[in-house]
Parts: C-alpha cells; sequence; structure tokens
C-alpha cells in the first residue's frame, strides 16, 4: 500500500470529496424516517411555508440546529430562483456530503497521514450507505470524528505540551443538542482530559469548560427557544421523553445482546476482524496503550447504556464509527509494514469487496420504492389542488421535501400514546380494518386523487380502489416484513383527469 511519495492535502481531500459525493448519486434509497423528517420536512415548512412536523417537534425534544442549516440552503436556493425540485432534494445530501468529507479528511489526519486509515474509511459500507443522507446521527458522526482530531490525547504523536485546543469542547456541545446520548462520549473524553490536562484541572474546568458550555449551549438555548416558541432545553426534554417516560420502546424492542451479537457486526462489516484483533491487542497490554484503552472504555460504557435501552437501531452504532476504524487501522498498519505485496492486496482486496458488495445492494436495491415513488407522483401531480393519500406504514415516505408541491396530502399517523399508554394509533386502527378507516375517512368528503400503498395491502383495499386505476408498480424490497410489501403501487382516481376551476394560486 506504500507509495513513493505521499500524496498532497488536497489531493487527498478530493479523492475523499468526489467518494462523498459518488455517494449521493449511488446511494438511492430508503433507510429511516428521520432522514427526511427530522431534518428536510421541518427546514421546508421554515422556508417554503407548508410542510409537515411530527410529534417530537411539537414537544420540543428536537434542535432547529441541523434542519436550520438546511433551512439556510433552501433559503438561498428559494432566493436566487434555483429552488427546482431536484435541486431541493439534492443539495442537502451535497451538503452533508462535504461535512462528512471534511470528517473523514480530519479522521486521516488524526492518524498522522496513514493510507490504511484513508482507505478504511473510504470504503466503510455504513459509512458510503449513511455518509450523505441528512440524518441527526450523520451529522453526530462527522462532528465526533472532527472533534476527536483536534482532541488534546496524551500519548505519543497525540501529546500536546502547547496550550490545548478547545474546539472539540465546542463541537461535543454542539453535539449533545444535537443527539443528547453523546454526552456517555464526550463524559469519558472529559473526564480523562481533565486527568491528564497541562493547564490545571480546576483552571480548566472553571476557565474552559464552563464558560465554552454556557455560551455555546445558551445559543443553541436560544435558538430552540424562538423557534420552538417558548424557553425550552432540548436535550432534557429529549430525556424526559425517551428515557424518563421510555417513549422509546413504542418504536420497537430488542434483546439487551443485541447490539453485540447484530447491531455492531452489520455496521462493521468485514472490518470487525481487525477490530476484534485490536481489542485483543489492547487488552493485552493496556499499559502499552492508554489511549486505544480509553477508546474501549468509551466503547463499551455507549454500548452498554444503549443496550439497556429496549429500542435498538443500527444508525445508533454510527457515532462510535470514528473509534472502531482508529483501532482497525491501528492493527493493519504494523502488520503491513511486515507483510509481502501479494498479501497486502489480498487483504485490501477481501476489504474492498467485503464493503463494495452490501454498499451497493442497500445503496441501490433494498428499499428503493419509496425514493423511487416520490418523483413520478411529482410529474403525475396536475395541479396543487390534488390530493394524495399513503396508505403505509407512518413516514415510509417522504413528503414535501421531495415532492415540493403545496398538495394536499395525507398519511397514517402514529404518534406514541403519551397521555393513554394503551390508546391505538390511526395506522394500527388503519391496517386491522382497512375498509373500516376508508368509509369512515372519505363518508363526508371526496376520495383522493392519487392513493399511495404496498402491494401486501393490495388485495385488502381493492372495493375502495374500485373507482382507480394503477399507475405505477415499483419494486422496493426482496425482504418484506409487516406492512411493508415487495413493491409501491400508485392508483390514480379515474375522474381526476378534470381541469379543476382557474385559480391565481395555481402552480
Amino acid at each position: 500500500m506504500a507509495l513513493a511519495r505521499s500524496p498532497r492535502p488536497v489531493q487527498v481531500f478530493l479523492a475523499i470529496l468526489f467518494v462523498r459525493l459518488l455517494s449521493v448519486f449511488v446511494v438511492q434509497t430508503w433507510y429511516v424516517p428521520d432522514e427526511y423528517w427530522q431534518t428536510l420536512e421541518v427546514a421546508h415548512k421554515q422556508v417554503f411555508g407548508y410542510g409537515a412536523l411530527t410529534w417530537e417537534w411539537q414537544k420540543g425534544i428536537r434542535s432547529y440546529l441541523y434542519p436550520g442549516v438546511v433551512a439556510i440552503l433552501y433559503s438561498f436556493l428559494k432566493i436566487t430562483g434555483l429552488d427546482y425540485s431536484d435541486a431541493i432534494v439534492l443539495a442537502p445530501r451535497i451538503l452533508q456530503a462535504a461535512i462528512s468529507a471534511y470528517a473523514d479528511y480530519s479522521f486521516y489526519k488524526w492518524t498522522g497521514g496513514r493510507k490504511w486509515a484513508l482507505f478504511l474509511v473510504l470504503t466503510a459500507w455504513f459509512w458510503f450507505y449513511t455518509g450523505s443522507r441528512t440524518l441527526l446521527q450523520t451529522i453526530e458522526t462527522a462532528i465526533i470524528t472532527v472533534a476527536l482530531s483536534k482532541f488534546p490525547f496524551k500519548e505519543g504523536r497525540y501529546s500536546y505540551y502547547e496550550k490545548e485546543s478547545k474546539l472539540w469542547i465546542i463541537l461535543a456541545v454542539i453535539c449533545v443538542f444535537l443527539r443528547p446520548t453523546s454526552a456517555l462520549l464526550w463524559i469519558v473524553l472529559g473526564i480523562y482530559n481533565l486527568m491528564t490536562t497541562n493547564e490545571g484541572k480546576l483552571r480548566l474546568l472553571v476557565r474552559t469548560y464552563v464558560p465554552i458550555g454556557v455560551i455555546t449551549g445558551g445559543s443553541i438555548v436560544a435558538l430552540d427557544s424562538y423557534f420552538h416558541g417558548s424557553l425550552i432545553v432540548t436535550p432534557w426534554e429529549f430525556f424526559r421523553f425517551n428515557i424518563l417516560h421510555d417513549i422509546a420502546s413504542f418504536y420497537g424492542q430488542h434483546p439487551w445482546h443485541w447490539y453485540l451479537l447484530q447491531g455492531i457486526p452489520a455496521v462493521l462489516g468485514i472490518n470487525l476482524v481487525p477490530v476484534l484483533l485490536a481489542i485483543i491487542g489492547v487488552l493485552r497490554r493496556p499499559k502499552e496503550n492508554k489511549v486505544r484503552m480509553l477508546f474501549l472504555v468509551a466503547i463499551t460504557i455507549h454500548i452498554a447504556m444503549y443496550s439497556l435501552i429496549p429500542h435498538k437501531e443500527f444508525r445508533f452504532v454510527l457515532p462510535l464509527l470514528p473509534l472502531f476504524l482508529y483501532l482497525a487501522q491501528d492493527v493493519i498498519v504494523p502488520w503491513s509494514r511486515k507483510a509481502k505485496k501479494w498479501q497486502l492486496y489480498i487483504v485490501a482486496t477481501l476489504i474492498l469487496l467485503g464493503n463494495v458488495v452490501p454498499a451497493m445492494y442497500f445503496g441501490l436495491i433494498h428499499q428503493a420504492g419509496t425514493l423511487k415513488v416520490m418523483p413520478l407522483l411529482r410529474d403525475a401531480i396536475p395541479h396543487n389542488r390534488t390530493s394524495v393519500l399513503f396508505l403505509m406504514p407512518c413516514h415510509s415516505t417522504p413528503l414535501y421535501s421531495h415532492l415540493h408541491i403545496n398538495v394536499t396530502t395525507r398519511y397514517l399517523k402514529c404518534e406514541p400514546p403519551l397521555s393513554r399508554p394503551y390508546e391505538t394509533t390511526e395506522s394500527e386502527a388503519f391496517f386491522n380494518n382497512p375498509q373500516r378507516w376508508w368509509r369512515m375517512e372519505y363518508l363526508n368528503q371526496a376520495t383522493p386523487n392519487f392513493v399511495v400503498l404496498f402491494d401486501i395491502l393490495k388485495g385488502r383495499v381493492e372495493n375502495s380502489l374500485l373507482g382507480y386505476r394503477q399507475l405505477y408498480e415499483i419494486p422496493h424490497t426482496q425482504f418484506p416484513e409487516g406492512e411493508v410489501g415487495e413493491k409501491v403501487l400508485v392508483y390514480k382516481k379515474i375522474d381526476s383527469q378534470a381541469k379543476p376551476p382557474p385559480s391565481d394560486d395555481v402552480l
């Protein structure tokens, strides 16, 4: 893997940026609702005046910090007249890809410019899959990576004998407001920093931690309070609803060992092998690997606390990826110095193929239908007096951030029962008896012009769709589960060709 001459910083960054921008156009599949409903839909409503806000925004458990950044981008597109539908969809992902690229470059610099480190971060399949998505975990991971590159570790080339950088503290506070669960990582690193600082523990705490925390945190509280309309501290609201009231369990429950047996192996993929070797090496010689031991402590606490929470997801492992990849490259680099050339090529090829295969499958094929349907709907909608009904599990598609047309939309609600624990959600009521729901919903109003549903539901609503014709059938997944089918179907009302009366507000 060695080259005769090290690449220039600009060349390295451009190579990283190319890979991240490539992911914008390669990854065209649905992952989780939060990518759209917790960022893009919020920003779209802020800038264009129409959109949908989930219950989290009504209860104030989300910060406007990240949607605010997207809103600035949308505002620029609006002011310049470039707010075309494709630009509204692609611009936020391009922005996030650029942020992730800077994070990757920071990771490369943090490891001392190691080519293996660059290779691992650019080929990591889950990061390629999520690195250009507008997920809170994506921006959180990027910020954590940059902060780690600025953190004053006290070992080898990471020893700081001059004044320590304080940027990581600012980034840590931002992380906590974006995703309060990241506080676990920063508590561990903060304690380590206090114990090893060159400036004095009390001096660092009083003159640095407290002022930066107050100013940075206070600024975000002011931002959120302004947009939410009242004084609010979003990390506290997040903790109150998701932990104290256990609202997170409403969205699914998993066994305590899920992260160990499924979450981490799936996210790391083939990189799990060097990570496990690194962990074994650190545990054998902890005194010689103090910083790596610190990483293991941070990872262990993070996974242990997350394992106690019933609701678990793969993306919750993502913020630990910089630490895992650091450990992986720290094993591969010493080995590569002694390995033969053919061994290097074999290992590099295995890592590349082990990451490319899942990245391509999950980025191009798995759960593609609910994204592909949006531009088809946008092109099929004749005017802004059209109505669209989504008969799917709640938030199965984006909404106005991908339609970018002020039409009437209706989707099944699934807000958690905040006051009445055993209350049935609208989504549950619908799937229990679709025909009854349809009759009650359209008893005194016109039926929608378009209906979007999964094929698994077709046989249960055929009587309600007698006045419709099928317009599209879009492949979605080879692994249907629950109310999610193999294909997405779009139905159009037979008489929806009729033109509406003239109006000045028609687009």
